[in-house]
């Protein structure tokens, strides 16, 4: 983790992927500027501190208006325009209203101190830092501004004492000059403080000194320090207004006593007032130093990571997108992983456990990000091998009858679609001599790669047994239940239909290895009543029986697995033997019992699709229907 020194934490943290509005005054050239922040500031300072010595009793008892305690907050801020407006103003109401105590040469060159000293000393001691301005946001900043402001102050009394001196000004006159400048420090540094931190959070860009060169950024709220420091502003408020208004009471006072002590006990009360108000700053700006380094920094270090994490994720995300490798590829990662930086901070409590786990959860999205890319390659790459799966399955059976319509005289249709990309369901028509068609459907049990894996042996050891055993359908499902039962590791089986028709005669053997019956075509179709044996595949002791069916010309099956039937709508009904049985009977009826094979497969899948409704598919849908149309 990078070390940061005792500076840098006093130095405002700004989130660079945040976008901060524009300062006002950015787009005016600079005189302009300069000028309008001369008029503006000389018209404030000149119309409130005329309309204070325009009464006879404040021209009586002060010198200088307290309005003046805030000029070299707002000469900080707004730089060298509005100290000319500042001493310009001030100097104009103070000699045009009779305030004659002072030499005019001295006082002047007092109240330029008064407002150029903050400035030149905050720039100069603050030229290297990362952020310059003039900010209430870390406790180092907070207290090099008190002594600044504490400096500027006693200078200004220094010179405003040596100008009574030079105009042989009474002596408890010089006390009554101290005294306002003690309360003037106290409304610098209580006040004035409030009136920095609202300059800040107002839409004004401040002027800095020319050999600053590090742009201004504005804040959009206040941060957590700044609201401590607020807390501790209206604490020493109440020590102020107890000041002001005692000062008052020993003014209204003076009657009852003598004037010179009078003068003393205000300024004794305003030394006192200023002695609790450096103690009560101090105390603050230790306090907010040990909340800062625990607390309030590590918050907003905490915050401006959050902030910039959702960049910094999509940054990595988009180098491993474009391919990116490397040490690129590196940084983008440690970069958006790297925990949060506290340098030396020490985080306390709640705030240490949530940096702890701010920092596990980052780097445990950015691992996430890499299972989850890992995961997607691993599916895409599945997803094709799947694909290929599928399209080795659908070559498995046949689709173009063409060739067996012409030489044996039979019509057949068939359509097969996997409840996934690859199913367990499968049919076949084909040739076993000049004279006879095998026909098969069957039903693996499960779903999937293992299903279709399963599938392709099923239909290699029915179409073998079938050409070897073509006289006796039953001993063929007999010899490929045994065949399949050996190293059957999965405990798969499957329902077969299987039959041979001998296209000559009509005959159709057929046997059932526990698979649904078969409808008979024709305007009078019915169900094939045969033994349902047990599945295939389970228990190799099963012998099967053959039974045979005479087609007349024209007649057939229609063979489907139970994915026709157990097909299910939104409302989790089934579709049924008798939806099917009537779908077919319209069929056949609609052509006299002569429907073309793919009519019946097409009709009944359609009526299938229109009862599921869009709803998931729960199994393989598989038909087959084939007519014997002899010579």
């Amino acid at each position: 983790m990078a070390e940061t020194s005792p500076a840098a934490q006093d130095a405002p943290e700004q989130a660079p992927e945040r976008k901060e509005p524009e300062a006002k005054g950015a787009g005016l050239g600079v005189p302009a500027r300069m000028a309008i922040i001369a008029l503006v500031t000389f018209l404030v300072f000149f119309l409130i501190d005329g309309r204070f010595f325009a009464n006879d009793f404040l021209a009586e008892h002060f010198s200088v208006s307290p309005l003046f305690a805030f000029a070299p907050i707002v000469c900080l801020y707004l730089g060298w325009p509005a100290m000319v407006g500042c001493v310009v103003a001030e100097s104009i109401v103070c000699l045009s209203t009779g305030v004659t105590i002072f030499d005019p040469g001295i006082w002047v060159a007092g109240l330029i101190f008064y407002v150029v000293i903050p400035y030149l000393l905050w720039y100069a001691t603050n030229a290297s830092a990362r952020d310059p301005y003039p900010r209430c946001s870390r406790a180092g900043a907070l207290a090099k501004l008190f002594w600044i402001l504490i400096l500027a102050n006693i200078v200004y009394a220094i010179f405003a004492s040596i100008s009574a001196v030079q105009m042989n000004v009474a002596n408890g006159y010089a006390w009554s000059v101290l005294s306002e400048f003690l309360m003037m420090t106290s409304i610098t540094l209580t006040l004035g403080i409030v009136l920095l931190i609202a300059l800040e959070a107002s839409p004004l860009a401040p002027l800095p000194a020319s050999w600053i060169t590090v742009p201004y950024r504005q804040r959009r709220s206040l941060s957590l320090t700044q609201r401590i420091v607020l807390v501790f502003a209206a604490l020493a408020t109440v020590v102020l207004l107890g000041l002001i208004l005692s000062f008052y009471v020993f003014i209204y006072s003076e009657e009852e006593g003598g004037a010179e002590s009078i003068v003393e006990l205000i300024t004794a009360s305003l030394v006192l007032g200023d002695v609790v108000i450096i103690v009560l700053w101090t105390f603050g700006v230790l306090v907010i130093r040990y909340l800062q380094t625990r607390f309030t920094i590590p918050i907003e270090r905490l915050s401006e990571t959050t902030r910039a994490f959702p960049r910094q994720m999509a940054d990595y995300q988009t180098a491993v997108d474009e391919g990116v490798r490397g040490e690129a590829l590196a940084e983008a990662r440690a970069e958006a992983e790297d925990p949060v930086d506290m340098g030396d901070l020490k985080p306390s409590g709640e705030v240490a456990y949530l940096v702890e786990d701010t920092d596990t959860m980052r780097a445990s999205m950015v691992r996430y990000l890499d299972e989850m890319r890992s995961v997607t390659a691993e599916n895409e790459r599945v997803k094709a091998e799947l694909e290929i799966a599928k399209g080795i399955q659908q070559s498995a059976v046949p689709h173009d009858f063409t060739e067996l319509e012409s030489e044996l005289g039979v019509q057949i249709a068939a359509s097969m679609t996997p409840a996934r990309d690859v199913g367990g369901d499968f049919y076949d028509a084909f040739m076993i001599d000049a004279t006879h068609l095998g026909v098969i459907m069957a039903d693996v049990s499960g779903k999937g790669m293992p299903a279709a894996l399963f599938m392709m042996r099923a239909l290699a050891d029915l179409r073998e047994q079938m050409h070897s055993h073509a006289e006796d359908v039953g001993l063929a499902l007999t010899r490929a239940n045994q065949a399949l039962c050996e190293n059957n590791g999965g405990n798969l089986f499957v329902t077969a239909f299987i039959g041979i028709l001998d296209v000559k005669t009509g005959v159709f053997s057929y046997a059932n290895g526990g698979h649904n019956p078969a409808w008979i075509l024709g305007t009078d179709g019915t169900w094939l009543k045969a033994r349902k044996g047990l599945v295939i595949g389970i228990m190799d002791m099963i012998q099967y029986k053959t039974e045979t069916l005479q087609l007349e010309p024209g007649g057939g099956l229609f063979l489907y697995t139970d994915g026709v039937t157990e097909a299910m709508n939104p409302e989790d009904a089934l579709y049924g033997e008798d939806r099917l049985d009537a779908i077919l009977k319209k069929t056949e009826a609609a052509d006299d019992g002569e429907a073309p094979s793919e009519v019946i497969v097409q009709n009944v899948l359609t009526d299938v699709h229109a009862f599921v409704d869009g709803a998931e598919p729960s199994d393989d849908l598989t038909a087959m229907a084939f007519r014997w149309l002899p010579n």
